[in-house]
């Protein structure tokens, strides 16, 4: 009962107050006036008040204690300032002073004649917004990508300066950056950033966003900055000859391997450390005779083509290039090069002694020798040889490698199988890695293999996943490492041939091993193999030995049905090439190794000796010699019912038209 009439006389005793804050709205560090006014009150009276701040997300209270003395009208009013130079107020936590933007709560408690809490309240607000200028760069600046670009910044308030701000602003491909201060006293934010190869090109929009740990923030007006292109240009560039020793003299049977870097323009020097690039090989008349890919070897810090080029004896002595076309790099990004040819020049040597053999003959000719030579020496163009050394033509429905050193020959026994199957008449498809489309056709024009009409009979498809790899176009494939996208491909190739068989070929390996996982490589040759086989056809794989893994290898002569070895031996300058076949199924191989040549207008040419070939002949009637002994002693034996005597004649007659028989269409008579 004490309490209510207590309360009630408090009540009584509430005076008519009212609140004003001058001004309702300031900026960061600006003072307000706040003034507390009674107005029918009783009158010569002293009504004690205090008037309490509450800044912002509770960052800081104050207190002021103030008193109000009335007129004999009953009325009276109190100031008092607000801010950090003001001294009426007692601090409870943080600061008195207007440094947080947000709204601020007022109220006022009368504290004589009686305590009555919360008389009157108000509020004013302080506006949080910093100033950011962003004075590098300026609007219409361009920078290249690897080049450094800096960002600085101001960030102030109506204190001043502000220090210890988190400063941001996004990069080209919106990221973020974290601008650090590098000036408390000036409020200074700075980074120097360096765009990114890959950082997106075109229009860039720098805006600079401040905000400090009261939560005030800010932001700039926007700066536009044009992001181009780095260009790509070829850096030390050099030839190794086959012993990995730099060099610019070659001859005949030597092999030369090109070698180069391919350097970003730009403050920051960086180097390409991916990809495949073409390097081309002309000779002294300008005329490409060879388009070679070279790969990032990480061993050598550069790209490195492994399968070299091996001057024969057909090239002509002189200054060779060796070099990079203009535009044919190309990082995946956007950035390309080299804004002009680049190449080195090295020089084919043709010796003197180079004509001595030729000497020779001629004066063993005029001797009368070459005569003997004919008698007992020949030549095989063409597959006559090869298949004698494989017990017929290559097995319908199989697979081959024809693995062997670089420069050996195999993508011209590929090019020669592959021109064979179209004269037959079958449906063929090239998967070309190592060359492109036209440099296909040239250089089976040079053996007079025409492959035009083909073409355009829609009997041959070339495949082109070589452009791809030198960023010369996409060529079939966006992605010639891509499997997936090449098995769909090669399937629509043998489902548009309509279950006739079909031979493919695909040269090279190394591009796909050094594109993906070896694994799953040799799961896409395996599928790619059983679609070939089922239709009847022939799969043909070139690989390079020292461009494959070894493990690779073997994995792929365990799964393929045939394996044909091309070697190549070097004798001081010259080459001497060699064929061997190592497994073919259904078939009893030659185990002998046979040299060949390789001639322009005929192809794969085998050098054998006749007498080999008389060696051969009397070893195989030693092994029919038991057979005929065997039949000639068949009379002793009990004749057969007649009906059996027949169908062993009709197998006798089946086995003499097999061997008699002509080649099938797939093998043409050179």
């Amino acid at each position: 009962m004490v309490s209510v009439l207590t309360f009630v006389v408090q009540v009584q005793g509430i005076a008519p107050y009212s609140l004003s804050i001058n001004p309702s709205t300031t900026s960061l560090g600006n003072s307000v006036t706040i003034t507390v006014t009674v107005t029918n009150g009783a009158r010569n009276t002293l009504y004690g008040v205090t008037i309490g701040v509450q800044k912002p997300n509770g960052t800081g209270s104050a207190i002021s204690n103030q008193v109000i003395s009335t007129d004999n009208r009953g009325s009276g009013s109190v100031s008092v300032q607000y801010g950090q130079s003001s001294t009426s107020w007692t601090s409870l936590n943080g600061t008195v002073n207007t440094n947080v933007g947000g709204v601020y709560n007022v109220a006022v408690n009368q504290t004589s004649p009686s305590n009555i809490a919360n008389v009157v309240t108000g509020q004013f607000t302080v506006t949080a917004m910093m100033s950011v200028v962003v004075s590098q760069p300026t609007s219409g600046t361009t920078v290249q990508r690897g080049q450094a670009l800096t960002i600085t910044a101001t960030v102030a308030n109506s204190l001043g300066a502000v220090s210890g701000a988190v400063v941001t602003a996004d990069t080209p491909s919106n990221g973020q950056l974290t601008l650090p201060q590098v000036s408390s006293t000036n409020g200074v934010y700075s980074l120097s950033y360096q765009v990114l190869m890959n950082d997106q090109l075109g229009s860039w929009t720098i805006i600079v966003l401040a905000t400090d740990t009261n939560g005030n923030s800010g932001t700039s007006l926007p700066v536009t900055v044009t992001v181009t292109k780095s260009e790509l240009f070829v850096d030390a560039m050099v030839t190794y000859n086959s012993k990995g020793i730099p060099s610019t003299s070659f001859s005949s049977g030597d092999t030369l391997y090109p070698y180069f870097r391919i350097k970003y323009s730009g403050s920051s020097g960086g180097f390409l450390a991916s990809g495949q690039y073409v390097v081309s090989v002309k000779n002294p008349s300008g005329i490409t005779i060879a388009n070679l890919t070279a790969v990032y070897d990480a061993n050598r810090l550069g790209f490195y083509t492994p399968t070299g080029y091996s001057v024969s004896t057909f090239d002509p002595g002189g200054a060779w290039t060796i070099g990079v076309d203009a535009n044919s790099l190309n990082d995946g990004f956007g950035n390309t090069g080299p804004s002009i040819a680049t190449s080195i020049r090295v020089d084919i040597v043709t010796s003197p002694l180079g004509y001595l053999p030729f000497v020779i003959g001629g004066v063993v000719a005029l001797l009368g020798g070459i005569v003997v030579l004919k008698r007992y020496d020949t030549s095989l163009a063409g597959f006559e040889h090869l298949e004698q050394m494989i017990g017929g033509p290559i097995p319908r429905g199989s697979s081959l490698l024809l693995l062997g050193d670089p420069g050996s020959g195999k993508t011209v026994l590929s090019y020669e199988l592959l021109h064979d199957e179209l004269e037959a008449g079958r449906p063929c498809a090239l998967l070309s890695y190592d060359a492109f489309p036209e440099d296909v056709q040239a250089r089976m024009g040079e053996f007079g293999w025409d492959i035009i009409s083909h073409l355009r009979k829609g009997r041959l498809k070339i495949i082109d996943c070589y452009s791809g790899l030198a960023g010369q176009g996409e060529g079939a494939l966006r992605d010639p490492s891509d499997l997936t996208e090449l098995n769909i491909q090669v399937t629509s190739f043998i489902t548009k041939a309509k279950n006739v068989p079909v031979t493919l070929i695909l040269d090279s390996l190394t591009p796909i091993f050094n594109g993906v996982d070896g694994k799953q490589a040799i799961n896409f040759l395996q599928t790619v193999g059983a679609k070939v086989k089922k239709t009847g056809g022939l799969f043909i794989l070139t690989a390079s030995r020292g461009a494959v893994p070894e493990d690779s290898i073997a994995k792929i002569e365990s799964i393929v049905d045939g394996v044909i070895e091309l070697t190549l031996v070097r004798s001081g300058r010259k080459g001497v090439r060699y064929l061997s076949v190592l497994k073919m199924e259904r078939r009893r191989i030659a185990s002998e190794r046979v040299r060949f040549e390789i001639e322009r207008g005929r192809g794969l040419v085998f050098r054998v000796s006749r007498f080999g070939i008389l060696r051969r002949k009397i070893v195989e009637l030693k092994i029919r010699a038991p057979i005929l002994s065997t039949k000639k002693e068949a009379p002793s034996v009990a004749a057969p019912p007649r009906a059996e005597v027949k169908r062993a004649d009709e197998r006798s007659k089946d086995g003499k038209n097999a061997e008699s028989s002509p080649k099938p269409a797939g093998t043409k008579q050179h």
